[in-house]
């Protein structure tokens, strides 16, 4: 939501942090996504409406994406593919990236969580002030 947000509406939103985000709904669990979306297949429109990866190019404000790197739900690669369209892009100046290398989608380490909020709060004090 973070990530449509900040990308189709810029202009509403000051800044955003996208946690453990799915980028592209063709990429996420087919079993979850099917009973919403049909599949990639049926229905590639319906995905491509739906995926934050295709709507990058309106990013112009700040934007903090955090992702641990063992996540076994919404896949690392996910934010991966997003950050190499961003830079691709040349938004680069718009996003900082958070990567947690021993979490996987549920933060367990006290010390992620704290840095994973800091973040956040230093984000929100930097631009929503």
């Amino acid at each position: 939501m973070t990530f449509m947000a900040m990308f189709k509406a810029p202009e509403l939103f000051a800044a955003g942090a996208a946690l453990r985000p799915v980028t592209d709904w063709s990429h996420y669990n087919h079993g979850y996504t099917s009973n919403i979306l049909n599949t990639p297949e049926v229905d590639p429109d319906a995905f491509e409406r739906s995926s934050p990866i295709e709507f990058a190019q309106g990013l112009s404000k700040p934007l903090l994406i955090c992702h641990g790197m063992i996540d076994d739900n919404v896949f690392f690669k996910d934010s991966v593919r997003l950050v190499q369209r961003l830079i691709e892009l040349k938004k680069t100046r718009y996003f900082e990236t958070a990567i947690y290398p021993v979490e996987a989608h549920g933060f367990k380490q006290p010390s992620s969580w704290l840095d994973e909020y800091t973040r956040i709060d230093r984000l929100f004090d930097e631009n929503l002030w």
